[in-house]
């Protein structure tokens, strides 16, 4: 099995930072001197990797096309890697909404895949093109549900698993690693469940996203038991792709973010097998007044990396211990049995 040589990927998802920036907002470093790029803060406290959201037709400047390639080249100039996340819609996708693009909503099937497949090589080739091609590709967030609704929704597999197997073999085909990302992944029936619909499907990628919110009630316990079962099972690379606490005391929420970090950096490191690959911040760097799209404010700034002032939280540092030098994409799934399952993907 081919192992990260550097240890684990360490990341932050800073794809509202334009707009942060644009409202006026600053960031500083512990030496509280002249404020500096986000992304040049968390390279100095051991990240080595950019998560960046990308949708297909929304408002200009929110997690479009201009705003990807802007901080990929950001991000290389500070020396981190690129995790891109595909959303495939025009607005956000999660379980409980995959709006399939208004360009597309009328395509039937083949049509649609053809879409998926000549978008994803479109957004690929362009950030290969400026120097900045991504580490890993995600094809579509938090999928659990499907995909580009109703063609792709979870109630038709078949039309499921095919546009996702479109959208990731697009990003093969340039030798990109690839992950499919869910939410709740400390649901280790969720996370099993969906594993096996990935099996019996042929669907090939390299790493298992996973979301853990435990400001929202998510159970570190409960994490390690999936985890740990999903490595037996799949001997699946599993990043935690999104994560985020509060930092704020009552009534915002315990001030837990620093401790919440650290643990669960030490239950991701002691996945067995080194499976599991790493961590990424959620919206690290989402401070108010900027927003993530037009008139939706930011109720998630008590969740961010800074405080109010753009002065840097404790947890910023907790990657520190875990930095271990560069890192090589785990990619042998597509050729590898997957644990107990006898499916070779």
């Amino acid at each position: 099995m081919a192992t990260s040589t550097g240890g684990m990927l360490l990341g932050h998802d800073l794809s509202t930072v334009l707009q942060c920036e644009k409202h006026g907002v600053k960031y500083y470093d512990f030496d509280c001197s002249d404020s500096k790029a986000p992304e040049q803060i968390v390279a100095a406290h051991g990240a080595n990797l950019v998560r960046l959201r990308v949708w297909v037709n929304p408002p200009a400047g929110f997690s479009d096309y201009a705003s990807l390639l802007e901080m990929a080249k950001r991000a290389k100039k500070a020396n981190l890697k690129v995790l891109l996340c595909l959303h495939l819609s025009d607005y956000w996708a999660d379980p409980g909404k995959q709006f399939t693009p208004g360009a597309w909503v009328n395509q039937d099937f083949k049509t649609l895949s053809k879409s998926v497949e000549e978008y994803v090589c479109f957004i690929v080739e362009a950030l290969q093109s400026q120097g900045t091609p991504p580490f890993i590709v995600a094809v579509g967030n938090e999928v659990s549900n499907g995909i580009l609704w109703p063609t792709g929704a979870l109630s038709n597999t078949a039309h499921f698993t095919s546009l996702l197997k479109c959208g990731l073999a697009a990003v093969q085909k340039k030798g990109i690693a690839t992950m499919v990302h869910i939410n709740n992944g400390q649901d280790k029936g969720l996370v099993t469940w969906f594993m096996d619909l990935m099996v019996s499907n042929h669907v090939q990628f390299d790493y298992l996203g996973l979301s853990f919110y435990p400001g929202d009630g998510a159970s570190l316990s409960d994490l390690k038991t999936s985890l740990t079962t999903a490595a037996a099972r799949y001997n699946k690379p599993m990043v935690i792709a999104e994560v985020s606490d509060n930092w704020t005391p009552p009534p915002n929420g315990p001030n837990t973010q620093e401790g919440s970090l650290r643990e669960l950096l030490k239950v991701v490191s002691a996945v067995p097998k080194g499976l599991g690959a790493g961590v990424c911040y959620w919206e690290s760097g989402w401070l108010a007044p900027g927003e993530a799209y037009p008139g939706e404010g930011n109720h998630y700034w008590n969740r961010a990396l800074w405080n109010d002032h753009g002065k840097p939280l404790p947890a910023l540092r907790c990657y520190e211990p875990y930095a271990k030098g560069p890192v090589q994409p785990m990619m042998h799934s597509r050729h590898h049995f997957w644990g107990n399952k006898h499916d070779e993907l």
